[in-house]
């Protein structure tokens, strides 16, 4: 199902739970079946206005006499035909991964029926070569960025972007260990709690992060 940013509270009211469970799914939303609809409705709208003002960041260029091309005037080309991967720090609670793949590596996963995820590894030192505690987040090929939450309490970090295939896991690209500041420690607290937070983590934008995220996953907090 391809993703609507016109989507209106009035055209999704009018749809089944399954519709609505089935639309969740494709913008990656959590929503378990027993989900009340007026909670997947009111994520559904949020995203959707997120994708409309993406959509206003576009512009059509005149490339030759009769040639057109609308480009999103704000981002950067697509792809350098390149395998490759970047992490940056969002906020002290959460990670920022940007990733590119070369046609080649692309036609090697088709080409094997493989998929794509990322493994987030944690450390308790940048001299740490095993780590303490890991995640896999599971990619689409299409796929080129993902924002990650920080589990509380950890120290440094580090992702791999992995192709299966064939019960085979192969490393395509990984970056530099990278350390998180003690203000991710927040991450421990438990929902509706209120934050003692500093100014600097204030300012970062984490505590509005948190709530986004529990409002979006706050079955995963039962």
């Amino acid at each position: 199902m391809k993703k609507d940013s016109r989507l209106t509270r009035a055209k999704l009211e009018t749809l089944s739970s399954a519709e609505l469970l089935a639309i969740a799914d494709e913008y990656g939303i959590d929503a378990p079946d027993d989900l009340n609809r007026q909670f997947i409705i009111g994520d559904l709208l949020e995203l959707a206005s997120e994708l409309e003002a993406g959509e206003k960041q576009k512009e059509t260029i005149s490339l030759s006499e009769g040639e057109e091309e609308t480009i999103n005037i704000n981002t950067l080309p697509a792809s350098y035909n390149e395998t490759k991967i970047n992490v940056m720090l969002r906020n002290p609670i959460s990670l920022f991964v940007w990733w590119d793949l070369s046609e080649w590596t692309i036609k090697k996963i088709k080409g094997g029926r493989g998929s794509l995820r990322l493994a987030i590894y944690f450390f308790e030192s940048l001299q740490d070569e095993r780590p303490s505690e890991s995640f896999d987040i599971q990619l689409s090929l299409g796929d080129r960025e993902q924002y990650v939450i920080i589990p509380g309490g950890k120290r440094i970090a580090r992702v791999d972007l992995l192709a299966d295939s064939a019960g085979k896991s192969d490393i395509l690209a990984h970056t530099e260990k990278i350390s998180i500041p003690k203000g991710s420690d927040i991450m421990a607290s438990k929902p509706g709690e209120k934050l003692m937070v500093s100014r600097i983590v204030e300012l970062s934008g984490a505590s509005e992060l948190l709530r986004r995220h529990y409002n979006r996953y706050r079955q995963s907090f039962n």
